[in-house]
């Protein structure tokens, strides 16, 4: 038997799809999730604190965040500065993406989260750190790290906060609303996700089609639904689903890996 497996993934859809692919099952590709840049302006602010010293930490949570705000700087004509404040003041991050973002600059961050790289264990790293009075640039990504930003304002730190780039919904949410309408109606074996806003997406999407309540049943049915980490399972939870399987390590292959094996204890 081969198993239908709805993925949400919009970032990198090809390399979890084949992962998907090699285990002998179908994957149901519905992009969940657009990022959009925001226009330099709304964080040139930050930026030119950053560039100008005016911080004391910089913490970065995404690599894509990094490369957000290296494409405002450009824009702002700041490119030098920003590298060069990046090199000096000492720097934080969530985990892997933004540190192989920042070595391109040479850029070797003070402090990393260690696994499974959630907020909660980087807040727990930089308690080591004398926060009072300090001022921490914050890359945030989507929307706010409300938890990250009271974490630091507790703290004692001034926080100047960058929003590079915000979430939405894809412009074709056609696939998205298939894949609701599968997952209701038996036609899909497992759910993957790989991030929060994809489940703010998918619910979003079948309430606008009355399939709200329904969508939560099936996924505390039949679906197998496997997330990444503790940040989709917990977003998953919030929205009364029960999550089948989390990964040791939160990363795609080890994903499809406890799948896989979930899938043979089943077979």
């Amino acid at each position: 038997m081969s198993w239908r497996v709805v993925l949400l993934e919009s970032r990198w859809p090809q390399v979890l799809a084949d992962l998907v692919r090699r285990q002998g099952w179908e994957p149901v590709c519905a992009p969940a999730v657009e990022e959009v840049p925001v226009p330099a302006e709304e964080v040139a602010d930050p930026l030119r604190r950053l560039c100008a010293l005016e911080v004391d930490w910089a913490v970065f949570l995404t690599g894509v965040g990094v490369e957000r705000l290296y494409d405002a700087a450009q824009q702002l004509k700041l490119t030098e500065a920003f590298v060069r404040a990046l090199q000096r003041v000492p720097v934080a991050v969530r985990g892997p993406k933004p540190v192989a973002v920042l070595g391109r600059w040479g850029v070797h961050p003070r402090l990393s989260a260690p696994s499974p790289h959630t907020t909660e264990e980087l807040c727990a790293a930089l308690a080591a750190v004398d926060l009072s009075g300090r001022r921490v640039f914050v890359q945030h990504y989507g929307e706010p790290n409300a938890r990250l930003r009271d974490f630091l304002l507790v703290r004692g730190a001034e926080v100047v906060d960058a929003l590079p780039y915000r979430w939405a919904l894809p412009q074709d949410t056609a696939p998205l609303a298939s894949a609701v309408r599968a997952l209701v109606a038996g036609e899909a074996d497992a759910l993957v996700v790989t991030s929060r806003p994809q489940v703010l997406h998918l619910f979003a999407v079948a309430e606008q089609q009355g399939l709200h309540t329904a969508l939560r049943e099936a996924l505390n049915g039949p679906v197998v639904v496997a997330a990444v980490g503790p940040t989709s399972q917990r977003t998953l939870e919030s929205f009364g689903v029960r999550v089948t399987l989390t990964p040791e390590h939160p990363k795609m292959r080890p994903l499809v890996a406890a799948l896989a094996s979930h899938w043979a204890g089943q077979a």
